[in-house]
């Protein structure tokens, strides 16, 4: 009740969602974009009854619609029925399954805004959704997810995802997190579908909320914690609102930015997420301090990353868009986001030195920079193995001078057999980069 009292002290609007678990976020999340268009709060009640803080919260505001988020499984029928007789126009937003609430709430947004572009989200990672929800508020665009991977991280399009993305018409979408998020065929999928796709690169929520910051330098940052959903949920309107990033924080992982002069607003209380900004963020001039979580994820985004690139021109869609040049050599559409050298070097330049990154886009030399007929194209590809085939082990870290540090760690396959993996981290431009990689 405290961000509602913090953004609002009138509105004619409520979005109700249910606050009890982590399994509710996904209801509740796809609420998000719709209370934006409203512009009214999101407020969290239990399952069965309706606390009393919010329902006071509810006459307070002077709301005279009020929106629910999911179905009588999620929030009774009795509290529905108290509200309509409590004189409220009340609408719930309920499909069969997550998939079908989110479709539901695209629909209702849609009535009212025209939706262009969608987000799609994994429905198992709550986090995903949680730093995605406030970007795609401010487009107007509608939070849709799709499932989980299989085992080699191979998976479709849901259904009911993909049928109303058909019927919105839309024409982009951001697909977020890397392929260990979403797999890497569901944005060859939407492409076949006829949108133009955006990967947030990232292997955890940290680093795809830092990637969010790269295509948005919002006014200020918004903290909440990664392992508790209501209070990013609850903080997501406003967090939109004012253009803030929003950051989920650990102790684990810190966050580096370029500026922390930035307003800053934290959510939840003190045994959820600490007073002292140090333990989740750190400028630039700070960065030298680096953990060994910290560095793992690092060597994680840089893997995936390159393999987001890879699969592009390797996954199960591009074999129906095969074309055949006269010489026999097979190529594929490449999607704009890594049409050129110069994109794919741009972001992987985040992760790894110049020198590294040149030598990247040198074993990426077989598969792009091909035109068709005017059109981008690559080698059709076979990436084989990758970083998310093996459980990687830290044996070792030496920090080598105040600009280098080396890591050794165990790779292990399926079977247990493992080899050595040799990485260095050089400091340049301010940051901790991956510069040189060895397996033995």
């Amino acid at each position: 009740m405290k961000i509602a009292d913090y953004g609002w002290k009138s509105s004619k609007n409520v979005v109700i969602a249910d606050g009890q678990g982590n399994d509710a976020f996904a209801d509740a999340v796809a609420g998000t974009s719709l209370a934006y268009y409203l512009k009214c709060p999101i407020l969290l009640t239990n399952i069965v009854s309706t606390p009393d803080i919010v329902k006071n919260e509810i006459k307070k505001l002077g709301a005279e619609n009020i929106y629910i988020m999911g179905g009588t499984g999620v929030i009774s029928a009795s509290q529905e029925n108290s509200f309509k007789s409590e004189g409220y126009n009340v609408t719930r937003i309920a499909g069969t399954d997550r998939f079908d609430t989110a479709c539901k709430a695209a629909d209702i947004l849609n009535s009212k805004s025209k939706i262009s572009k969608v987000y799609i989200v994994p429905s198992d990672k709550f986090q995903y959704a949680l730093i995605a929800a406030p970007y795609a508020a401010r487009e107007g665009a509608a939070i849709l997810f799709t499932g989980p991977g299989d085992k080699n991280m191979r998976a479709d399009v849901n259904g009911k995802t993909r049928s109303e993305i058909l019927k919105l018409g839309v024409k982009n979408a951001v697909v977020v997190g890397s392929y260990n998020v979403v797999s890497y065929d569901v944005e060859a999928q939407l492409e076949n579908m006829g949108l133009n796709c955006l990967t947030i690169h990232g292997t955890t929520p940290q680093s795809v909320a830092s990637g969010f910051m790269d295509t948005n330098k919002g006014s200020g940052i918004s903290i909440s914690s990664d392992s508790f959903f209501a209070d990013a949920l609850s903080s997501s309107v406003l967090t939109a609102r004012h253009n803030y990033n929003p950051l989920l924080v650990n102790t684990k992982l810190r966050y580096t930015l370029d500026d922390v002069s930035k307003p800053v607003l934290l959510f939840g209380g003190t045994g959820v997420v600490s007073d002292s900004l140090g333990n989740y963020i750190k400028d630039s001039a700070g960065a030298h301090d680096i953990s060994n979580d910290e560095i793992y994820q690092l060597l994680s985004d840089s893997r995936a990353s390159l393999e987001d690139v890879m699969y592009s021109a390797d996954n199960k869609e591009q074999l129906e868009n095969v074309i055949t040049s006269d010489d026999g050599t097979k190529y594929v559409p490449t999607p704009d986001q890594y049409s050129s050298y110069d994109k794919v070097e741009n972001f992987l330049s985040k992760y790894g030195t110049d020198d590294y990154v040149a030598d990247e886009l040198d074993s990426l030399g077989d598969f792009y920079g091909y035109t068709f007929n005017g059109n981008p194209v690559s080698v059709l590809g076979n990436v084989g193995i990758n970083f998310y085939n093996f459980r990687n082990v830290l044996v070792t870290r030496e920090d080598v001078d105040y600009t280098t540090i080396q890591a050794v760690y165990n790779r292990y396959d399926s079977s247990g057999i493992y080899e050595k993996m040799y990485v260095t981290l050089k400091f340049q431009s301010n940051k901790w980069k991956i510069s040189n990689l060895i397996y033995k």
